[in-house]
Formats: structure tokens, C-alpha cells, sequence
């Protein structure tokens, strides 16, 4: 009976070992040769979420999409890069957290240079003086201008 308790828990036990490395050593796939799931307009994609947020939800998150829209700013003093899709006149954005694998790419993108950006939708805020944004991670560059 000792025994075999005891080899339940090494076998346990070297699952558990297995398991630890695998996630240790994972790494995010790179969304430049997924496919994305939907392509939208930044500012439908906007306009959906600040309908409404809920069907929005369930239509967008944690899918990757492909967002087409004007870069209406950059920010570069950090890292991941930010790129914000929208219309220079409004609160509301697309915010693009660049993958750092492709900076050499989205070097080149200028404020007020249309663009197609690919990521994966993590969500959204709604704020009543600062507009709706909605979120995208490890976005890469889908089209150049």
C-alpha cells in the first residue's frame, strides 16, 4: 500500500515538474502570421463598444482583428509602444500595444498615417470625459502605408 502511494506521488509529482517548465518557458505566439478573426474600421469599432459595451464584449474579446484607422498618436517613451487609432477630433482610440519583435517596422509610422494593425482585443474602458478605448495586445503591423 506504502508503495503505491508512494508512486502516485511521484507521478504526480513529475507532472507537476513538467507542467512548471512548460509554462516557464512558453512564449506568445507572433500575431504576424495569424489570421485575423474579423476586420473592422477603427471608428465602427469604436462606435460598437460605445453602443453597446456588452455585445461588443462578447463579439471582440480575446479574438485577434485586424483595425483599420488613422494613428492619431504615438507613444514611444515606454515599452510596449502605444499607437492610438482614431479620429484626431475625438477622446475615444483604438490603443495598439505594439509586440516589441517588429519595432523596426512600426518605426517608420508617422501621426496621421492611415494603417492596419493586427492584435488580440484584452478589453475596453469607458470614461464620461475621456471617451471609450478600446484595447488591443502584441499588435503588429497587418499593413504598411
Amino acid at each position: 500500500m506504502k508503495r503505491k502511494i508512494l508512486l502516485l506521488i511521484l507521478v504526480i509529482a513529475g507532472i507537476a515538474v513538467w507542467y512548471a517548465y512548460t509554462e516557464y518557458n512558453r512564449t506568445n505566439t507572433n500575431l504576424s502570421n495569424a489570421k485575423a478573426a474579423i476586420t473592422v474600421d477603427a471608428l465602427a469599432l469604436l462606435t460598437q463598444f460605445e453602443k453597446d459595451s456588452a455585445t461588443a464584449s462578447r463579439q471582440y474579446n480575446n479574438k485577434i482583428i485586424a483595425v483599420t484607422g488613422t494613428i492619431k498618436k504615438i507613444e514611444a517613451d515606454g515599452n510596449p509602444v502605444i499607437l492610438f487609432l482614431g479620429d484626431a477630433a475625438q477622446m475615444s482610440s483604438v490603443q495598439c500595444s505594439m509586440d516589441s519583435t517588429d519595432a523596426a517596422q512600426y518605426a517608420l509610422l508617422k501621426n496621421g498615417t492611415a494603417t492596419t494593425l493586427k492584435g488580440q482585443v484584452s478589453g475596453f474602458r469607458t470614461d464620461p470625459l475621456f471617451g471609450t478605448d478600446v484595447i488591443l495586445n502584441r499588435c503588429v503591423i497587418a499593413s504598411l502605408p
